[in-house]
């Protein structure tokens, strides 16, 4: 399934719940944060048990695979709820997108700890 179709299913089931018709940008984004904390506190539980067990056995294993799964509808939540919200908006994820890519792309900057901080103007 393509990007645009996804969208526009995403947007499809957002009407029928009633949140595009009853969610502010404020709830949207509050929303937002709530998946990128669930989805921070998964990386975290998976770093750590990676740090201290290399998941030598079987439960280790099992518990590894159910947040990796963790992260993945994380990651797709927030994505959910910023169509969402680029929709209140009344703009789309892909006109964000294109717009944020066209304010990096000519970035400069240096990787500092393992995050890319960008030159000062």
């Amino acid at each position: 399934m393509m990007i645009n179709e996804l969208q526009k299913n995403v947007l499809k089931w957002a009407e029928d719940k009633g949140i595009l018709s009853k969610a502010t940008m404020l709830t949207q984004i509050n929303k937002t944060q709530e998946e990128l904390t669930e989805t921070r506190d998964a990386i975290i539980q998976y770093n750590e048990l990676v740090k201290t067990s290399y998941a030598h056995n079987a439960t280790d294993q099992d518990r590894l695979a159910c947040l990796d799964i963790e992260i993945t509808d994380g990651i797709g939540d927030q994505l959910i709820t910023l169509i969402i919200l680029a929709e209140l908006h009344d703009s789309s994820i892909t006109e964000c997108l294109k717009h944020a890519y066209n304010e990096i792309k000519g970035r400069t900057g240096k990787m500092i700890d393992g995050t890319f901080v960008k030159d000062q103007p």
